[in-house]
């Protein structure tokens, strides 16, 4: 009986190994992406949860059982302390210092603002109602839907709290509502992608210049029946029956990981260079804080929520997969006081960031 409980450690202890890198890879893989080479490096970080967490109850496992086996996750856990509190940080001073900005900016991705769900067509749709809500100086829109954009224009009320708003003339672009003068916009559309990238110019009362990179990376473009079949075999690895989806979900996911890499390198490359004194990076990036795209802007820009957030964060919560994939990034002489993620509405597969950033002059 001893020998055979000694060989359960052992196995037990070497699957913790396997976690235990696998865990490491997922927060550090994006480092070993170059340009977006190897899409599986930068996918990596969709795991990271559930090996934390993991990795996490192996610490208590050990320490009940065998305390110096406790050892490898704790040093795992420490090694991934720095990506971990930039995928779940812990600023719990943050909302004290929200009164003291001087910009108020939403990111929304309202999937054409929610009519999927909500077949609202007016300025009385739930979703634009919730945008609105936060009295924002700037609100930057992703899938939007031009008709309801058009009944904004129109409405007395919102064209007064909003007089600059520009928007695509398509049912899935990007808009923009700024309570500023817009002097400039227009939209650039990725190459062998439906996804495109609003650039604008805003005038703020400071007189300075405000350029913003309202952004739509690749989608993943993953039904809903493919998404169903997944989380079968997430939850059911040994079904064979749902196999060949999750294979099809990993093809579509390393596919689209790999557009997404040249896209934010084009944007990437143009905030590099930004004229502007000060400049915004934000929409729906559809990747992960460990992600090639993702570290691209971290590396010269500031992560709003990285910096300023409490928690994981999340702003998709479609199909119960749920992950930060909304960013706002913006630049070294912004400071974001306090960001955060509004899950009132449900309407849109989005939920909101929304941040309090304050100008350094």
């Amino acid at each position: 009986m001893k020998l055979i409980g000694k060989i359960l450690v052992y196995l037990i202890w070497a699957v913790n190994w396997v976690i235990s890198l696998l865990l490491v890879f997922s927060c550090y893989g994006s480092l070993a992406a170059p340009m977006g080479q190897w899409p599986f490096a930068s996918l990596s970080g969709l795991a990271f949860p559930f090996l934390f967490i993991v990795n996490l109850l192996f610490l208590l496992f050990w320490l009940l059982l065998w305390r110096k086996g406790a050892l490898l996750p704790l040093i795992t856990l420490l090694v991934c302390i720095g990506p971990t509190l930039k995928y779940c940080p812990m600023h719990l001073l943050a909302p004290r210092r929200a009164a003291d900005a001087d910009l108020t900016v939403v990111s929304y991705n309202t999937e054409s603002f929610g009519t999927r769900v909500n077949k609202e067509w007016s300025v009385n749709n739930p979703v634009l109602l919730h945008a609105l809500g936060f009295e924002a100086d700037i609100i930057l829109i992703q899938e939007t839907h031009a008709n309801i954009v058009r009944a904004a224009k129109r409405d007395k009320d919102i064209s007064a709290d909003y007089p600059y708003i520009e928007t695509e003339s398509t049912t899935s672009g990007q808009t923009c509502m700024s309570k500023f003068p817009i002097i400039h916009a227009e939209t650039f559309y990725f190459e062998d992608s439906r996804n495109s990238c609003q650039y604008l110019r805003i005038l703020l009362p400071t007189e300075d210049t405000l350029a913003v990179y309202n952004c739509h990376l690749q989608s993943n473009h993953l039904k809903k029946d493919e998404l169903a079949e997944y989380r079968q075999f997430i939850e059911k690895p040994t079904d064979s029956t749902h196999y060949r989806a999750s294979k099809t979900v990993l093809k579509k996911l390393l596919e689209s990981t790999s557009l997404r890499a040249g896209q934010a390198r084009m944007i990437a490359d143009m905030a590099g260079t930004e004229t502007a004194r000060y400049f915004i990076v934000c929409g729906d990036f559809n990747d992960t804080p460990f992600s090639f795209s993702h570290r691209l802007f971290d590396r010269f820009m500031n992560d709003a929520f990285s910096r300023s957030g409490v928690g994981p964060g999340i702003t998709y919560h479609e199909y119960r997969l749920y992950y930060r994939i909304d960013h706002i990034f913006c630049s070294r002489n912004m400071t974001p006081l306090y960001t955060w993620v509004d899950r009132r509405n449900k309407d849109s597969d989005h939920y909101p960031v929304i941040s309090k950033i304050k100008l350094v002059k």
